[in-house]
């Protein structure tokens, strides 16, 4: 598995979402491909959506799962072994386990991890507590667990063999009544990028704090030559254009680089920022036809002058 996320709080289920999606439209490696994504329900009940293959963008979820204030979420490469909950188990009433690497792997004591962490939570151990108490049994397991509880409350850490990889990442992040932990590995992102995968889903919660938001882009937007790559949006943020300075972008047909690596975003005669991955689409009649794949509906801006807050 490559990466698990977790949050609580109000918009954690948005937090979730987005936060697979930007590690899907920012990196390459083992991702888009199954996904799984649960919340905790307001009566404690658990609910599982899942895929096999285009990860998180496939997953047809309820408005109300994006606003659950209990949610986590695991995705890789495609085809992974039935049933898929196994890889995200929960308990009502008790949280959810996640994780990357392998985080369903037997233990010492023939149980998977993630379900004897889940029952250490069952008798009483925080998240923290279990994750720790697992770890320490099993320190040659190929697994980082993150684990959530009803109350909000969030453990996460990685196993001694995995903390001696060299291509892990995490992201743990808390604040207002917000929690939010993921870990990753084997993801490869453009310099700089790696951080906006946790920015951008601190900002899904809906606060204006993170460094880094998405810009959906609707079908129909039309490619306008310009002088030099930019992307334009309305009063209400949506973009309305995409000019570009590559004189045969607004006459292809086919497939093509519709926003380039770096375009600036303006609005009302402001620059915005600049967006940090790019949009690839067939094109036609001057406008963008239809993204490669659903997640790929959209491209990260970076905004102007904003220095992200250090996340742990």
């Amino acid at each position: 598995m490559t990466i698990g996320v977790v949050a609580s709080g109000k918009g954690a289920g948005a937090a979730v979402h987005s936060a697979v999606l930007a590690a899907q439209v920012l990196g390459s490696g083992a991702i888009g491909g199954f996904a799984v994504f649960a919340i905790m329900d307001g009566e404690g009940r658990i609910n599982h959506r899942v895929t096999q293959r285009g990860g998180i963008a496939e997953l047809a979820l309820p408005d109300s799962w994006l606003h659950a204030e209990l949610a986590a979420a695991i995705s890789s490469g495609p085809d992974r072994p039935e049933p898929l909950q196994q890889f995200l188990p929960g308990q009502d009433g008790i949280g959810l386990v996640t994780g990357h690497r392998l985080p369903n792997h037997t233990g010492a004591d023939g149980v998977p991890l993630n379900l004897a962490v889940l029952a250490l939570m069952r008798q009483g151990d925080s998240p923290q507590q279990a994750i720790d108490s697992v770890l320490a049994d099993n320190p040659e397991v190929d697994a980082g667990l993150i684990a959530l509880d009803r109350t909000g409350r969030m453990g996460c850490g990685n196993s001694r063999r995995t903390l001696r990889r060299f291509d892990t990442g995490s992201y743990c992040r808390s604040g207002h009544g917000r929690v939010l932990a993921l870990l990753h590995n084997a993801i490869y992102f453009a310099p700089g990028n790696e951080k906006a995968v946790g920015e951008l889903a601190w900002g899904a919660f809906g606060n204006d704090e993170a460094a880094y938001c998405f810009l959906p882009v609707s079908q129909g937007v039309p490619l306008i030559a310009a002088e030099s790559d930019r992307i334009v949006l309305d009063a209400a943020g949506s973009v309305v254009s995409i000019e570009t300075a590559n004189p045969h972008l607004p006459g292809l047909v086919g497939r093509g680089t519709a926003i380039c690596l770096g375009a600036e975003v303006w609005r009302g005669g402001r620059r915005l920022g600049c967006v940090a991955s790019e949009l690839i689409a067939t094109i036609g009649d001057g406008r963008v036809v239809a993204p490669l794949a659903p997640a790929m509906m959209a491209v990260v801006m970076k905004k102007e002058g904003h220095v992200a807050p250090r996340a742990d």
